[in-house]
């Protein structure tokens, strides 16, 4: 199975933590949140691909055993569709989207959501701690269903399986769960750390 990560770049990413982090600070949390995921997902797969606008990525991807596919056209779907067309050029059967801000995401956590799939085929989703967004996408075949991320993915991804006539899996466990968005995801990590 291939992972994906999709990443905005250091630079751009975690600006919702302005209030609280200046600009170098912001990047060194992108740059460590991305590694620690794609370390984990390094664990769990040999078949990573992080997908981004920035080509300043590379060393980061390479140094985790991962590949860069540096995105050709604007925005998170768009992006991640160009990388579902390249795994599937590759022969990939599945594949599983992670979001690189898990701080506690483990190996554990990858398999349960890979294996949650449906046998015959089907959606695996990791909503976040408010069952809005999504945080883990896991389908089977590969083009199961169209990406849906942004504001309301978690519903939107269910309706798209629903309408493909897919069964879906939800997989709600803490390392899934908790993304580091906000000044208050940031706290509350800071404080409870991998029991966030």
């Amino acid at each position: 199975m291939r992972i994906i990560v999709p990443h905005r770049g250091l630079e751009a990413a975690k600006t919702r933590l302005a209030p609280v982090l200046d600009p170098a600070e912001r990047e060194a949390l992108a740059r460590t949140l991305l590694a620690r995921v794609l370390g984990v997902a390094r664990a769990a797969s040999d078949d990573i691909v992080v997908i981004s606008p920035s080509a300043a990525l590379g060393p980061i991807v390479e140094d985790a055993g991962a590949r860069l596919a540096v995105q050709r056209g604007m925005g998170l779907n768009a992006g991640l569709e160009q990388a579902r067309a390249e795994a599937m050029a590759d022969g990939a059967p599945a594949l599983l989207v992670l979001h690189g801000d898990l701080p506690n995401l483990s190996v554990a956590d990858i398999g349960a959501l890979t294996a949650a799939i449906p046998a015959a085929g089907g959606v695996a989703i990791a909503p976040d701690r408010a069952s809005i967004g999504t945080n883990g996408l896991a389908q089977s075949p590969a083009d199961a269903i169209p990406f849906a991320f942004g504001s309301g993915s978690f519903a939107r991804h269910r309706e798209a399986a629903a309408a493909a006539g897919l069964e879906v899996a939800v997989v709600e466990r803490p390392g899934l769960a908790f993304d580091l968005d906000t000044p208050a995801d940031l706290a509350r990590w800071l404080e409870l750390g991998d029991a966030a």
